[in-house]
Formats: structure tokens, sequence, C-alpha cells
């Protein structure tokens, strides 16, 4: 839109904030901005430069810049470039307010990437890296602008390691202060940045440094978080036996307290932190394959999952309880170093599929809810349980049929159907009109009475008081999230190893998961219980679709109750997500019910395929591929498009010999065409022309008059390729009058070379494979050979002219075995349409 620039210069004049944000997020929108000539940016620019010179505009300029940089183009930001580093630089050594450090880095970030494409503007930057952006390395800042400036300092690390290599240690001595942080930005960053430090000097031959390196790395956090786990389980029992000899990294020490649970929170806090970097370590990028012991990080797993919150409350000492309320918090983390070395090492991590299975099992064990009682209220270790749901659905969708759940999935699905069940407040007994008969008056009337009872409960229930009984509602509050990740690592179990669970548990988990599916149509569960989440009664509703999909071939699916289900829920369900899930599942099942299948004929016209397919190039289509094909410039293609008249035979030469030399790679001037396979007995040599000619490489479509030739047996026919009517030919730029020889393309194996052949020329007395075209005599129908011949000379072949085929059609009239072109297409129609 033209003019939107005019309205930018009085709004930063102005210094509205709120005003500013707003135009400046509309202004993205409308990149006219930058080519509209109205808008004058000098002017704007020049306005900002005089609000950065006052202290109390200062930050409204920055945040105009942080919004405006990322679009401006190159050569503003490397005329301003000098001048906004100096006013950032000013604005840290005043040590402002953290909201002026924050977008002094947010511009700062903004510059390295700019310098990335322009090589002045990365000269500037280099000279200002070591001291001025790098600069805080070695001073203590608010924490509040940590993130901000690890984004800079990864930035500079990616595109400026040879400045950073010399600062290496300042670097690492700054990450390792930050280790003790608990903001999860920074902790993130922070990850990222120590696996950065671990390739930014030289690699090597081969990136052996690389490697050798980020080993170092893994094996020092590894036993860095040993030595915390030993704090941790000082006073607890363990299966593992307790890590020494451990080479840890140079750390800070602890700050000394005398608190048990300031102790506790300090260690707790560090190792979480060294878990994320150890999981960013496995999962992030490197600049070589990263050597990974995955034995070494799983027995780490394996030791934190063992200990259970029930034996550390034995030593009930204050240190030892304090330290098992963090616990579930390091056991989150080990499980998303366990997700990490699955996605990453992916079938690799099966023999140890034992181990983690039964890891799975002991932990959802040990964090079951034993409380009596408690039946309806929020559950124990939630978010723990919740995490081990999700490490084996990563499991499951990793290793797919190879993930042996199948030998744990009866204890794991019972935990899963314990979490899936929501609390039944009261139960009614009915009783059969026939047995009231039987009943005596004062049964009967102590039945009527309980029957009263039972209903005034209900109402009561219904009606969400509390006054019945003064009883609490019991609704599974806070067990939303357990339930969801539950029936979300069902499906993934029946995905991946439904076939492979035994009968009578497909048939126990339908009796749990239909009547589940019924309760959303029949009671309005949408605004109490425990699938009053939307997002849990889609959970539900595919795991139910996961059963019907993956069933035992013993044990049928419920296909009777899917429809209706799905049906009901696509209309009644007062969720526009859920009712969409529901139509979604309701058609797949419709068609495993009622599979689709041909049950109409519709005749083709004929003649309109032909049409069309004979003249493609004519479809919009067809003119969109030409138009964004994306062109592929090499020197011998630059060789190959000069003229026939400019192109001397030294040039013809040279282009061969670049042919040669480019080992295992695929020589697009050669045509391969059906009988190259036929002729690979036969050893023929090229027929270098008298007057080589420049190539032209056209792909085109098959058509009545594109012909090949076909050797079989020394004997030449002539085909009409129509069957693959797809396939492109390569011609040739040749004069209209001139007909030049189709080629065969023989490959032969260097087994086949050792025998000598009088028809190979091999001047060299290689023994690399030889590829030889052999043109063919229309005449004698065999191939001809020339004593001057060379590998991999340049023929060409017909580009299917008038004139040219002409002559071709000769040849055709005489073969028995040609075909008429409408019956060709009329073949090629009936492999996609059945005939009547």
């Amino acid at each position: 839109m033209d003019g939107v620039g005019q309205l930018l210069n009085p709004i930063v004049q102005a210094g509205n904030d709120s005003l500013l944000s707003l135009f400046l997020n509309n202004l993205d929108e409308h990149q006219t901005f930058w080519t509209d000539p109205k808008s004058d940016l000098e002017t704007i620019f020049s306005k900002i430069s005089a609000l950065l010179a006052n202290a109390a505009t200062r930050n409204h300029a920055l945040k105009t810049l942080h919004f405006m940089l990322p679009h401006c183009p190159l050569e503003i930001v490397e005329e301003k470039a000098q001048h906004y580093i100096t006013v950032c630089e000013k604005v840290c050594n005043l040590h402002k307010s953290p909201e002026s450090i924050t977008l002094v880095y947010a511009v700062l970030k903004q510059l390295l990437l700019h310098s990335i494409n322009s090589a002045e503007l990365r000269k500037l930057i280099s000279s200002h890296l070591s001291t001025f952006i790098l600069h805080p390395l070695g001073t203590n800042f608010e924490a509040s602008a940590n993130p901000h400036f690890l984004t800079v300092l990864e930035v500079a690390m990616r595109h400026y390691s040879g400045v950073c290599g010399a600062l290496k240690t300042r670097i690492e001595q700054f990450l390792y202060s930050l280790a003790d942080a608990t903001d999860p930005q920074t902790v993130l960053g922070t990850a990222t940045c120590m696996l950065l430090l671990q390739q930014i000097r030289g690699g090597g031959q081969h990136g052996t440094l690389h490697k050798k390196t980020w080993e170092e790395y893994y094996g020092k956090l590894v036993d860095t978080i040993h030595e915390l786990l030993n704090k941790v389980f000082a006073h607890t029992p363990e299966t593992f036996d307790e890590q020494t000899n451990l080479e840890c990294l140079k750390l800070p020490a602890l700050p000394p307290t005398n608190d048990p649970l300031r102790t506790a929170q300090l260690v707790v806090v560090r190792v979480n932190n060294l878990i994320v970097w150890l999981e960013h370590a496995i999962v992030g990028a490197y600049a070589v394959p990263k050597p990974i012991a995955p034995f070494k990080a799983l027995n780490l797993v394996l030791r934190g999952l063992s200990v259970t919150c029930g034996a550390m409350s034995k030593n009930a000492i204050t240190e030892n309880v304090a330290f098992g309320t963090f616990l579930p918090r390091i056991q989150r983390s080990l499980l998303g170093v366990l997700d990490g070395l699955i996605n990453t090492l992916g079938s690799h991590m099966l023999i140890f599929a034992e181990l983690i299975c039964d890891a799975f099992v002991k932990c959802l064990r040990a964090t079951q809810n034993v409380r009596h009682g408690a039946t309806g209220q929020k559950k124990s270790f939630t978010q723990l349980r919740a995490k081990v749901y999700e490490s084996i659905a990563v499991w499951c969708e990793r290793m797919n049929y190879g993930s042996s759940i199948e030998n744990a999935n009866e204890q794991i699905l019972e935990h899963i159907v314990r979490d899936i069940t929501p609390f039944v407040g009261e139960v009614t007994l009915k009783m059969d009109a026939n047995s009231l008969k039987r009943l005596s008056s004062k049964a009967k009337k102590k039945l009527q009475k309980e029957r009263n009872a039972a209903t005034a409960l209900n109402q009561a229930h219904s009606n969400g008081a509390v006054y019945a009984e003064r009883k609490e509602q019991l609704i599974d509050t806070g067990n939303e999230e357990l339930c969801r990740e539950a029936l979300k690592c069902l499906t993934i179990v029946l995905q991946s190893a439904g076939c492979f669970i035994k009968p009578v548990t497909h048939k126990l988990l339908q009796e749990r998961i239909v009547p589940l599916c019924f309760s959303l149509v029949t009671t309005n569960q949408s605004t109490r219980g425990l699938y009053r989440d939307a997002n849990t009664r889609i959970g539900l509703l595919r795991s139910f679709a996961a059963l019907i999909t993956n069933p035992h071939h013993r044990c049928p699916p419920p296909l009777q109750y899917a429809m209706h289900i799905f049906t009901s829920l696509r209309t009644a369900d007062p969720s526009v997500e859920v009712r969409s899930v529901a139509g979604e599942l309701a058609r797949s099942a419709e068609l495993i019910i009622h599979p689709w299948k041909e049950t109409l004929y519709f005749p083709v016209e004929q003649a309109s395929i032909k049409e069309a397919l004979t003249n493609k190039e004519r479809q919009p289509l067809a003119k969109v591929l030409l138009e964004t094909e994306a062109p592929i410039v090499t020197e011998i293609m630059k060789a190959a498009k000069l003229s026939p008249s400019k192109q001397t035979p030294e040039q013809v030469i040279e282009v061969d010999d670049m042919a040669d030399d480019s080992e295992g790679e695929i020589n697009e001037s050669l045509a391969v065409t059906e009988g190259s396979e036929e002729s690979e007995d036969h050893g023929h040599v090229d027929e270098i022309t008298d007057e080589p000619e420049g190539w032209v490489e056209e792909v085109s479509n098959a058509s009545n008059h594109q012909v090949e030739k076909v050797t079989t047996n020394g004997s030449t026919g002539v085909v009409n390729n129509m069957e693959s009517y797809n396939d492109g030919i390569i011609h040739a730029s040749t004069p209209e009058d001139k007909l030049a020889e189709p080629s065969i393309v023989s490959i032969e194996d260097s087994d086949e070379e050792q025998q000598p052949t009088p028809n190979i020329a091999d001047a060299d007395g290689d023994d690399d494979d030889d590829v030889v075209e052999v043109p063919l005599d229309e005449e004698s129908g065999t191939g001809s050979t020339t004593s001057g011949g060379k590998k991999h000379s340049l023929t060409h072949e017909s580009n299917g002219t008038p004139n040219k085929m002409a002559k071709l059609s000769e040849a055709e009239s005489g073969n028995d075995k040609a075909k008429n072109v409408d019956d060709i297409v009329a073949e090629m129609v009936a492999e996609f349409v059945d005939e009547p």
C-alpha cells in the first residue's frame, strides 16, 4: 500500500509506545514501505538517531529499531551500524535498566544476523565482538538480561567461531556460572551454547577433534550428574553401586548453607539443569556424527528411576525427606533424556528394550495411588505418571512393532485403565419386577424408603448441592492431564503392538472403552466428571478408533457401536474440536464397514484423452512447470549450448574429457534406450561425427512421431514407444535436412572388459566400466565402429521434425510389428479404464 510510510515519522516523533508497537506490527504486512518513494527513509532514521541521543527517549528508539531492522535494506544497515553499536555500548557501560539492556541485545542480534550477508558489516562486527558484544562475559549484570545475551552469544558462536575460539575459556566460565539458573529460557540457552562451545575450534581431519571434544563433554556431564545423585541418595539404599572415580565439569561450588531444605533445593536445581544440558547434547545439531555411548546415559536414567519416594521415606530424616520432595522432578528430567536417546538412536536402542520396558512398569507401580478412600480426588504423582505415559508413547511410536511392549502390556494397561476410569459417585441397584412379589410388606416399605433416599441424593448431585448428608462431591478434579496422557499412550500402544496383544485383553479393553464412549452420548460429561475437558474426550474417541483399526484376528472390533457413537457425537457434543474429530472417525469407520468399490461405469472419450496427452504443453499446469523450473547451469552445459558453427572439434573433445573425469556421476547427454540391456554382450564404439554439433536437451512427451530403434539378436526393428507415453526424449539441435543416428548405450562391467573384444577401441586401456554409444546402420541394422572412435563421445538423436520423421517412416513401413497410433492410445486408455 503506497503512502503507508508517511505515518511512521509522526508516530516515532510522538513517542507513544503502544501506538508504535501496533503500527509496526501492521507495517510488517505492508512491505511496500521500503520501496515507497513518498516515505522519506533518511528522515525517519535521522529522527531515530536523534531519539537515541536522548536518554529519556532512548528506549523508544531502541524498540523502533528492533521492529525495523529485520526488514530494513542492507544498505541502510551498513550505513547506520557503527552508530547503533556505539549507542548500545554506551547503554551497557552506564548500566541502565534491565529493559534497556534487553532492547540493546535485541538490536545487536539483528545486526549480527544482517552481517551474515554483508562483508563490510561482518568486518565491523568482528572488530567489536570481543571488545564490546562479548564484554559482559567477565561481569555480573541483571539475571533478566541473561536469556537475551545468550541469544546474541549463540548467533556469534555460530557465525563468528574464529573470534569466539580465542575467548573459549571466558565463555566456558561464564556458562558454568549459569549452572544454577532457575529461568527455563536461561537454562535452555546455556545448554545450546555449551554444545556450540565444543565446536568453535577447528575440527581436524574428518572432524576428529569435534568428536573428541563432544565425547569428553558427554562423559563429564554424565559423571557430574552421578556425583550429584550421590548426594541425593546419600541416605537411601540403592540397587545401583555408587559411582566413583568420576571426571566432572569444573563447576563453581554450591553456596554453603545449614538449612537441609535449602541444600536440597540447590542440589536439585543443578541436577535438573545438567540433565537439560545432557539432553540437548544428545539431540542437538552437531558438526559431525556424535559418538554416543547409549548405555552410559541409560545407566544414569535407570539409576535415577530405581529409587522411589517410598524407599526414601523409610529413613525419615529431614535431609532425606527434603530430597524426596524433589525426586519426581528429577525423574521427569531423566525420562526426557531417555526420550532423546530413543529419538536420536532409533533402532539401536532395541538391545535395551527389556530394560526400558521394565523401567516403565516399575515407575508406574511405584507411583500408583496407594491411599484408600481417595477415589475421585486428585491422584498422587500425576505429572510423573503422565511423563511415563509420554515416554512409553515415544518408545512405541519410534520402534513400532519391534518395541517389545507386548511383553509388559498387561501391567501397563492395568495402570492405564485405572487412570482413564472416572469416579462414580453412587451406584443404584435395580430389582426385577417379579422379585417384588416374594417380598413381605415390611421389606417393600424398606425398599421404597431406600429408593426415595437414593432419588433425593441423585437430585442433590445433579443440582450441584452438597446438603445431602453433607458429603463432598468427588469428580476427579486435577486428573485430566493424567487421563489424557494415558489415553494417548493406549492409542499408540494399540497402533504399534495391537496384533501382539492377547484377544482376552482386547475384549477387556473393549468392555471398558465402549461404555465410556456411550457415557459421552447418554450423559452430559462436558460439564462434570473426568471427561469434561474436550481434549480428554478426543483422546477417548481416538483410543476407541485404535481398538477398531488395530484388532486381534481372533477378537473382532466393536463396529456395531462405533457408527452410533461417532455419528451422535459429531452433532451432539458442545465442543467444535470433538465434533470435528468424531466426524473424521465416522468417515474412517464407514470406509471399514462399507469399503469403496466401482459400482458405476462412466465411459471415457478416448479422442479427448489422446488430444490432451498429445498437446499437454498447452495445459496451464505445464506452463507453470516451465516457469518455475530452476535452471542448473554447469560448465559442461555452458559448453554444450554453443552453436554448431562456433564450436570446434577441440571443444567437443574437451567436453568429452570433462565427462570422462566425472566419476560416479550421470552423464546427462546419454540417452538410455530399451535395447541397452540386450546389447550388453556386444562391445561397440560410437562414431565421431565429422561436424560436431552442439547439444540442446529438450524433453518432450512421446507422440506418434517418436520412434525408437531396438537391436535384438543383430536385427533392427522400429517400435512406436507409446506405452511409456511420459518418457522424456533428448533431441539434438541439428538442422532438419540432417538425420543423426540414434544411439544405444551399452553398460559393460569390469569382468566383461577383461576379455578383449575386437569391436572396442580402448585407447586408454582403463579397467573402469565403459558406457559406449553404438549408432545403428539403417541398412544393415548393426552397430558401426570407427577406428578413431572415443569412449563417451556425443551423438545425436532425432528430434522429431517432419522431414526427419518422413525418412524414419520408410523404416517403419517395413516392420510388421508396428502399431497404429489409435490402437496404442486405446491400449493406454484401457490400462486406466475398465472396458465393459
